[in-house]
C-alpha cells in the first residue's frame, strides 16, 4: 500500500514537472511600431515654412523632429521656417522618432525662386489755372495715368476749405491772399496722385474818383500857378493836395503816374 502511493506522487510530480517545462519561461515583449513621418510646405520667393504636424505614432508619441533642408542646412521642430540663399530645386527631409527610440522619414523635392512684382505706375496729376481778381479757373485736363489705366476721378482742394471735383473748376476766394490748391486723380486701377500749386489773389483795385489823375494833377498844377499869383487860392489848392493824398493811400498799389 505504501509503495504503491509513492509510486502515485512518483508519477504526479514527473507529469507537473513536464507539464511546467512545456510552459513559457516569460512572457514576449511588445514589439514598437514605427512612427509615420509626413510633411507639407509652402514657399514664399526663398522662404518656405516646413510644417509636420500630420506626422504620427500609432502606439506613442512623437519625441522629436528633424530636418535637413537640401542645401547643407539643418533644423528641428514640428513647424519650422527656412530661407534659402538662392533660387533652386531642393530635396528637404523630415525624420521623425517616437517616444519608443524608432525612426522613420520623408522627402519632398521643392523648388525656390525669387519673384519681384512689377511696381506700381501712378497717375500723373497736372494743374492749369487762370485768375480773375479772386476767382480762380483750374484744369486737370493734361493730368494722364499708365496706358492700361484711365483717370476716373479729380478731387480738388483751394486751401482755404473750398473744394470741389471734376476736371474743371472755379473757386472764388473771400480775400486777398496766397493760397495751396491741391489736386488728386484717381485711375481705374484704383492708384492716385497729387499735386499742388501756389496761387496769389487779389481784389482788382477800385476804379479812379473824378477828382483823381489825371484831372487832380492838372488842378493843382494850375492852382499852384494861380496862388503864387494870388494867395486867396492857397486853401483851394491844399484841399487839392488833400484830395490827392487819399487818392494815393487809396491806391497804394496802383502804379505811379
Amino acid at each position: 500500500m505504501i509503495i504503491v502511493t509513492a509510486t502515485a506522487v512518483i508519477a504526479l510530480i514527473v507529469v507537473v514537472v513536464g507539464l511546467a517545462s512545456l510552459a513559457p519561461k516569460s512572457k514576449p515583449q511588445s514589439v514598437n511600431e514605427l512612427p509615420v513621418a509626413t510633411f507639407i510646405y509652402d514657399a514664399n520667393n526663398l522662404t518656405v515654412m516646413f510644417d509636420a504636424t500630420a506626422s504620427s505614432d500609432s502606439d506613442g508619441s512623437i519625441a522629436n523632429y528633424s530636418w535637413t533642408f537640401g542645401d547643407a542646412s539643418e533644423g528641428n521642430g514640428k513647424i519650422v521656417t527656412h530661407v534659402y540663399a538662392k533660387d533652386g530645386t531642393f530635396k528637404a527631409n523630415l525624420t521623425v522618432t517616437d517616444n519608443g527610440g524608432g525612426k522613420n522619414s520623408s522627402s519632398k523635392d521643392l523648388t525656390v525662386k525669387m519673384t519681384v512684382s512689377p511696381a506700381k505706375k501712378y497717375p500723373v496729376a497736372v494743374i492749369q489755372t487762370e485768375k480773375d481778381g479772386l476767382r480762380v479757373n483750374v484744369s486737370g485736363a493734361k493730368s494722364h495715368a499708365d496706358n492700361d489705366a484711365t483717370i476716373t476721378s479729380y478731387a480738388w482742394n483751394f486751401g482755404d476749405g473750398g473744394s470741389a471735383t471734376g476736371v474743371t473748376a472755379t473757386h472764388t476766394y473771400a480775400a486777398n491772399g496766397t493760397y495751396t490748391v491741391n489736386l488728386t486723380v484717381t485711375d481705374s486701377n484704383g492708384l492716385t496722385n497729387s499735386t499742388t500749386v501756389l496761387e496769389k489773389v487779389a481784389s482788382p483795385p477800385p476804379p479812379p474818383t473824378q477828382n483823381g489823375p489825371p484831372g487832380l494833377l492838372h488842378a493843382i498844377e494850375i492852382h499852384k500857378q494861380k496862388a503864387d499869383r494870388n494867395p486867396g487860392l492857397q486853401n483851394s489848392l491844399r484841399q487839392l493836395q488833400g484830395n490827392l493824398q487819399k487818392w494815393l493811400d487809396s491806391h497804394a498799389d496802383a502804379p505811379t503816374i
